[in-house]
């Protein structure tokens, strides 16, 4: 579902961000094809969205690709209001900052355990 329904969410931001980062030389593989650019009252790429949520789901993606910065996967819930890469790298900054943040378990352990939760679970049911 990744590849379908996150992967091809394109980043976003105003014509006049745009205009500015190509003076000081960056932003200068951006497009229409990779960026969805905005004025002040509409969208500009001639076809609009390709989802009805793309900026949401671009959120999705930056924060999958941040908390890949960590160097584990991440096992959790992750919610956002206004995420942003900041808001991530502060998250990234929180999660490492003491060992009492966080714990490294096993996948095949922890894929066994939660098997072993849900038949739990649906038992007392």
């Amino acid at each position: 579902q990744y590849k379908e329904n996150i992967s091809r969410a394109r980043t976003f931001g105003f014509l006049h961000e745009v205009q500015y980062l190509r003076s000081i030389g960056l932003a200068q593989g951006g497009s229409l094809e990779n960026a969805i650019v905005l004025d002040d009252n509409k969208i500009l790429n001639p076809e609009g969205l390709r989802y009805e949520n793309e900026f949401v789901r671009h959120k999705i993606l930056d924060a999958i690709g941040d908390m890949a910065l960590l160097g584990y996967t991440l096992i959790g819930e992750y919610n956002a209001h206004a995420g942003s890469h900041h808001l991530n790298h502060l998250l990234t900054k929180k999660l490492l900052e003491s060992p009492e943040n966080y714990e490294i378990v096993d996948l095949d352990r922890a894929e066994e355990e939660s098997r072993v939760f849900e038949v739990a679970y649906a038992q007392a049911q």
